[in-house]
């Protein structure tokens, strides 16, 4: 096998991919002051975190629905932050023609991409094996299905998201892959472990490649990269066109900047700035009171190994408005 170089040329649909890494949706993470973090600091592709078809149509079968409380949330994780393009939103569900009417609902609010979600392991999404995400990997003509509808209901590029399997004893990665492929996907993303094996443990850099070879779309390689030598490892054993960083990028946005040939992490100062530009974007999003308290966590991954950092993070708790959360970082480095 011939790998790809890490410039190689990646178009999804209309859009030219530039050479870099992308951010993979991560639930409670990728919305959008996340996304234009990393979009800043060198993410060629940001993709919205997994939306559950049942909700985006609960949200558009009456105007009331939108004027709710859980629509409002919903209607944010569909927003694009500014200068987003291509806008990919992710979607995950069991059921073709719902997954069909919420990828038309999403088009017609501006999603360039549409991308289907066979890959989250999270409990509450797999129930069991018997519910969405990785679990429909057991179920390849599904999958199928399920693709082949959303295709026939949008006119933009679709692309889709999968496991090495769902467990050790069922790694199906280049079956799915080809059935993904036959429906007409623009592109896929392929996450080296299985369920069974969550965020944690080697990733199989073997199924990445054999879905290379399997397939003619373009494969995104995703899984255990922290840095730059892991993403060309990645690219040199796979032969992917791309790689996409998600639990790594988690207080570390700069890991883009680092793959994409740039500076990697920085100082504490730079570290402190970031967090309250981050502060910044989200106040922006969704006001004060959810901001702050989404951002404690985001503070305790930016600030971790620095010396005085715990007993900020131990007081994060204590940042209850903007003012009091930037008097935290003041502690460490002065505004």
């Amino acid at each position: 096998m011939t790998a790809c170089r890490p410039d190689a040329d990646l178009r999804i649909g209309p859009f030219e991919i530039a050479p870099g890494a992308c951010l993979a949706p991560m639930a409670g993470i990728t919305n959008p002051p996340f996304r234009r973090l990393c979009r800043e600091l060198g993410a060629v592709l940001t993709v919205t975190e997994l939306i559950s078809c049942h909700a985006v149509i609960h949200l558009f079968a009456k105007e009331r629905n939108r004027r709710g409380r859980q629509g409002t949330k919903t209607l944010a994780l569909l927003e694009r932050h500014p200068g987003e393009r291509p806008l990919a939103i992710q979607l995950y569900g069991r059921d073709p023609e719902q997954m069909a009417e919420a990828a038309r609902i999403v088009a017609g609010m501006g999603a360039e991409i549409v991308d289907l979600n066979f890959g989250c392991p999270a409990r509450k999404v797999v129930k069991d094996g018997r519910g969405c995400g990785v679990a429909l990997m057991r179920d390849p003509a599904l999958v199928g299905r399920i693709a082949g509808a959303v295709l026939a209901a949008v006119g933009v590029p679709v692309t889709a998201k999968i496991r090495a399997g769902w467990s050790a004893a069922e790694q199906n990665a280049v079956a799915v892959a080809r059935v993904l492929a036959e429906a007409g996907i623009s592109a896929l993303c392929v996450h080296g472990r299985t369920r069974e094996q969550g965020h944690a443990g080697p990733v199989d850099l073997d199924a990445i490649a054999a879905v290379v070879d399997a397939v003619a779309v373009p494969v995104i390689g995703n899984g255990g990269i922290r840095g730059r030598d892991d993403a060309e490892e990645m690219i040199r054993r796979t032969g992917c066109a791309r790689v996409a960083v998600g639990q790594a990028s988690k207080g570390n946005p700069w890991i883009f900047s680092e793959i994409g040939g740039g500076p990697g992490a920085p100082g504490l100062e730079e570290r402190v700035a970031i967090c309250r530009r981050h502060l910044g974007f989200y106040l922006e999003w969704c006001g004060e009171e959810r901001a702050v308290l989404e951002m404690r966590k985001h503070a305790c991954w930016y600030l971790k190994g620095f010396a005085g950092a715990a007993a900020v993070r131990r007081r994060m708790g204590e940042a209850v408005d903007a003012a009091a959360f930037h008097r935290l970082l003041d502690g460490i480095v002065p505004g």
